[in-house]
């Protein structure tokens, strides 16, 4: 279950769209992920040595290859990786241990903070989180937990996962 619609998403010009071809906010694809994702595409070499999805520069700017710039839609909906799946959630490995953030650079966020229908997705995220295949895949995958200390200003900690 998605926070944010696909309308919305479609009419933002903010995901997907990296300063830099190496970016951390680039998704990274978990254990069990990359066949599922050579499944949606057809050739080419699409992970960096680390797993990361490689970008595609064009104006100045990086691009995820499987964004499509003239609709702003994605090439691999069906089949995107986890950490696409949970932005503009995000997991941050921390000195204390793995926490849950939400990007604040992401406007529908912006305009749904502090409202009822945000309280209940983040409720929903924990239920999530404790559900047995999900706390698996991330015990499986803990490259998956970036250290985003770098944007703080950016986040917004919503709660931890002590399990991991």
């Amino acid at each position: 279950m998605p926070f944010v619609y696909s309308e919305v998403c479609l009419k933002c010009k903010g995901c997907c769209r990296y300063k830099a071809g190496d970016s951390p906010w680039r998704p990274k694809l978990g254990e069990g992920e990359a066949p599922s994702l050579a499944q949606a595409i057809t050739g080419g070499d699409v992970l960096d040595e680390k797993g990361y999805i490689k970008t595609i520069q064009s104006c100045g700017e990086h691009f995820c290859r499987f964004l499509n710039q003239a609709d702003n839609t994605c090439g691999i909906y069906a089949k995107r990786p986890f950490e696409c799946l949970l932005y503009p959630f995000v997991l941050s490995q921390t000195p204390e241990g793995v926490k849950v953030y939400v990007h604040l650079s992401c406007p529908y966020v912006q305009d749904h903070l502090p409202r009822k229908d945000f309280e209940s997705y983040v409720s929903y995220l924990k239920e999530f989180f404790r559900q047995e295949d999900v706390r698996a895949f991330l015990a499986r995958n803990k490259a998956l937990f970036h250290d985003y200390s770098a944007y703080a200003p950016e986040l917004l900690h919503l709660f931890d996962l002590s399990f991991l």
